[in-house]
């Protein structure tokens, strides 16, 4: 019932934001540009809510596409490829103390720059999900648009900037060592997405973030390893999955909130930059201190969400697992312990000023 009168309240929306997302979609993979299926619908919803036409996502649309993802990127997760995983996770473990460091940073350099308050700037800095983000910001009495903001124009820089510039900067792209390669098998594909689906919804009403993507790649990797084979995900079915986030993050751009707003605006983007070049430098070090494959490290190190550098990992068909358990460790330490940090930061802050 409830999902249906959120399809009834949306609905009009929905269809113009289809109507400008497909083409755009259709014409980005005509293209042959990166993540067509993201981010063409994402440029354009973006643009018609900005000139102040309201379009919507489908709803149940994010979970949709955190499911299929999630089963797709499982498969990549054979024993060899843990073993792998396993191996380097003092450079994962680097990378989120770099998170953390290079979003400090940015906060001090957004709370100076822009007069908004260190609280506001701390939560819009930290490279979590912005929902949680946004929650955290909240209950600590901070401001919720800029975070809001913040988080917004940084994924979508990231989205546009990474792929692009792996694609066409003559970055070499290696391939993954491990590239599925199973029968498809449509009653097994349906059976898994249900079950990843239901299980989805049950972790997500126990509030763990992520869970409609987290909870089958976890059951599909368990699977995987223990040598059950699946079915292969078909690539409508991930291009699928792209339009869905590409809606969804077109969709956060409202022409009144970005008004409202609109002073603030350049130094999220300038945060965000400042992030985004922070954590490509941070690849580089683990590039050359761990011997890692450049481009898995600058998709595992980027300040996006976990979904947006899954997809960019599986369209590109590089480290797929090693992007994965990079952000994923990134998400549970960073929703698990930006309060504690944020709390021994502001207990530092006034023993410093003698308070």
């Amino acid at each position: 019932m409830i999902y249906l009168n959120a399809l009834r309240d949306r609905f009009p929306g929905m269809l113009p934001a289809l109507a400008v997302a497909l083409p755009a979609g259709a014409l980005f993979d005509w293209l042959d540009t990166p993540i067509p299926w993201m981010v063409g619908p994402m440029v354009a919803v973006a643009a018609i809510n900005l000139m102040g036409i309201r379009v919507h996502s489908i709803p149940y649309g994010r979970q949709l596409g955190q499911v299929i993802l999630g089963s797709a990127v499982s498969l990549y997760f054979t024993p060899p490829v843990v073993a792998v995983l396993g191996a380097n996770i003092g450079a994962i473990v680097l990378a989120t103390v770099a998170a953390f460091v290079i979003g400090g940073l940015g906060a001090a350099t957004l709370s100076k720059a822009s007069g908004v308050d260190g609280k506001s700037a701390f939560f819009s800095s930290i490279p979590g999900g912005s929902m949680a983000m946004a929650n955290l910001a909240q209950k600590y009495g901070a401001q919720v648009p800029p975070v809001a903001v913040t988080h917004s124009l940084r994924v979508c820089l990231v989205v546009i900037v990474v792929p692009f510039s792996l694609t066409y900067g003559g970055i070499p792209l290696d391939a993954s060592p491990y590239t599925p390669k199973l029968p498809f098998d449509l009653p097994v594909l349906i059976i898994w997405l249900a079950a990843g689906f239901v299980v989805g919804e049950i972790s997500e009403r126990l509030h763990l973030h992520n869970g409609y993507m987290m909870m089958p790649i976890f059951m599909g990797a368990g699977l995987t390893i223990t040598g059950v084979e699946l079915s292969s995900v078909p690539s409508w079915m991930t291009d699928f999955a792209q339009l869905m986030f590409g809606l969804i993050l077109g969709e956060r751009y409202e022409r009144a909130f970005f008004i409202k707003h609109k002073m603030f605006i350049p130094f999220a983007m300038i945060n965000a930059v400042f992030i985004l070049v922070a954590s490509i430098a941070v690849a580089l070090c683990l590039v050359w201190a761990f011997d890692l494959p450049i481009a898995t490290m600058i998709i595992a190190t980027a300040p996006g969400g976990l979904a947006e550098m899954a997809i960019t990992a599986q369209a590109l068909q590089v480290g797929v697992p090693m992007v994965i358990a990079f952000h994923l460790f990134r998400i549970v330490v960073v929703n698990m312990g930006t309060q504690f940090i944020y709390n021994a930061f502001t207990m530092l802050q006034r023993r410093f000023k003698g308070e």
